[in-house]
């Protein structure tokens, strides 16, 4: 999961911190305009942002956000709040309001929550058949059997499975792994999914279910065992 944060005072800087070490892939931004213009080019899973933050007014930003983005997880930071300011942003389209020094892992895992339950999962595990993915240790498995997966690997597995069903292109890829940061050639997205598909196969699984839909993109459905591994 790639979280959009803006580090515009310490708060947000030891999330960032924190959200790194719990195993998030954070892109983090100076300002709120660099926020937007990342939030529309980008392919984060869940957006961060002090409600306060310099040069931009949060209350506009949220509203702006939710609109570009009506289901996306989106968390505002506030040193202090009083309950109406609170209120303000619930009513914005904020998902939850973080005040004060709040504990990092609690943070983490209610983000890594929100993006969950807005892909329609309940809980930390992902079951697609026989294909499971643990969130929480960035793992996944074929009917118990754990596949042997790079961390670039299994953000592509846990992006097409949270967008099981739904087409996922190249650049929303690239983004979600990179956010401009030193690209590769995209071509390197073919090497990934080959492994991925090989280490389906591997443990037992039926590859053909991550479906290649040419010129348009890579979309995976339930996993179906093919055969018991030795």
């Amino acid at each position: 999961m790639r979280i959009l944060l803006a580090e515009t005072n310490w708060n947000s800087m030891a999330l960032a911190s924190g959200l790194t070490k719990a195993g998030l892939i954070v892109t983090r931004v100076d300002d709120g305009h660099e926020l937007l213009d990342f939030a529309k080019f980008g392919a984060q899973s869940a957006i961060v942002f002090d409600l306060n933050m310099v040069g931009v007014k949060g209350t506009t930003l949220l509203k702006e956000l939710r609109a570009r983005h009506p289901r996306m997880p989106i968390y505002v930071l506030m040193e202090n709040a009083h309950w109406d300011t609170q209120k303000l942003a619930f009513d914005l389209g904020a998902d939850d309001v973080f005040v004060g020094d709040r504990n990092v892992n609690v943070a983490a895992a209610q983000i890594m929550a929100g993006v969950r339950r807005a892909s329609g999962y309940s809980s930390a595990i992902i079951s697609l058949g026989a294909l499971t993915l643990d969130t929480l240790s960035n793992t996944a498995s074929i009917d118990g059997t754990m596949m042997q997966l790079t961390r670039k690997e299994y953000e592509i597995l846990e992006l097409l499975a949270l967008n099981r069903g739904t087409l996922v292109t190249r650049e929303a890829f690239m983004n979600h792994l990179y956010a401009w940061d030193d690209e590769p050639d995209s071509r390197i997205i073919n090497v990934y999914l080959s492994r991925i598909r090989h280490q389906i196969e591997a443990c037992g699984g039926d590859a053909t279910t991550l479906e290649t839909v040419w010129g348009l993109g890579y979309r995976i459905f339930e996993i179906e065992p093919t055969r018991q591994v030795a």
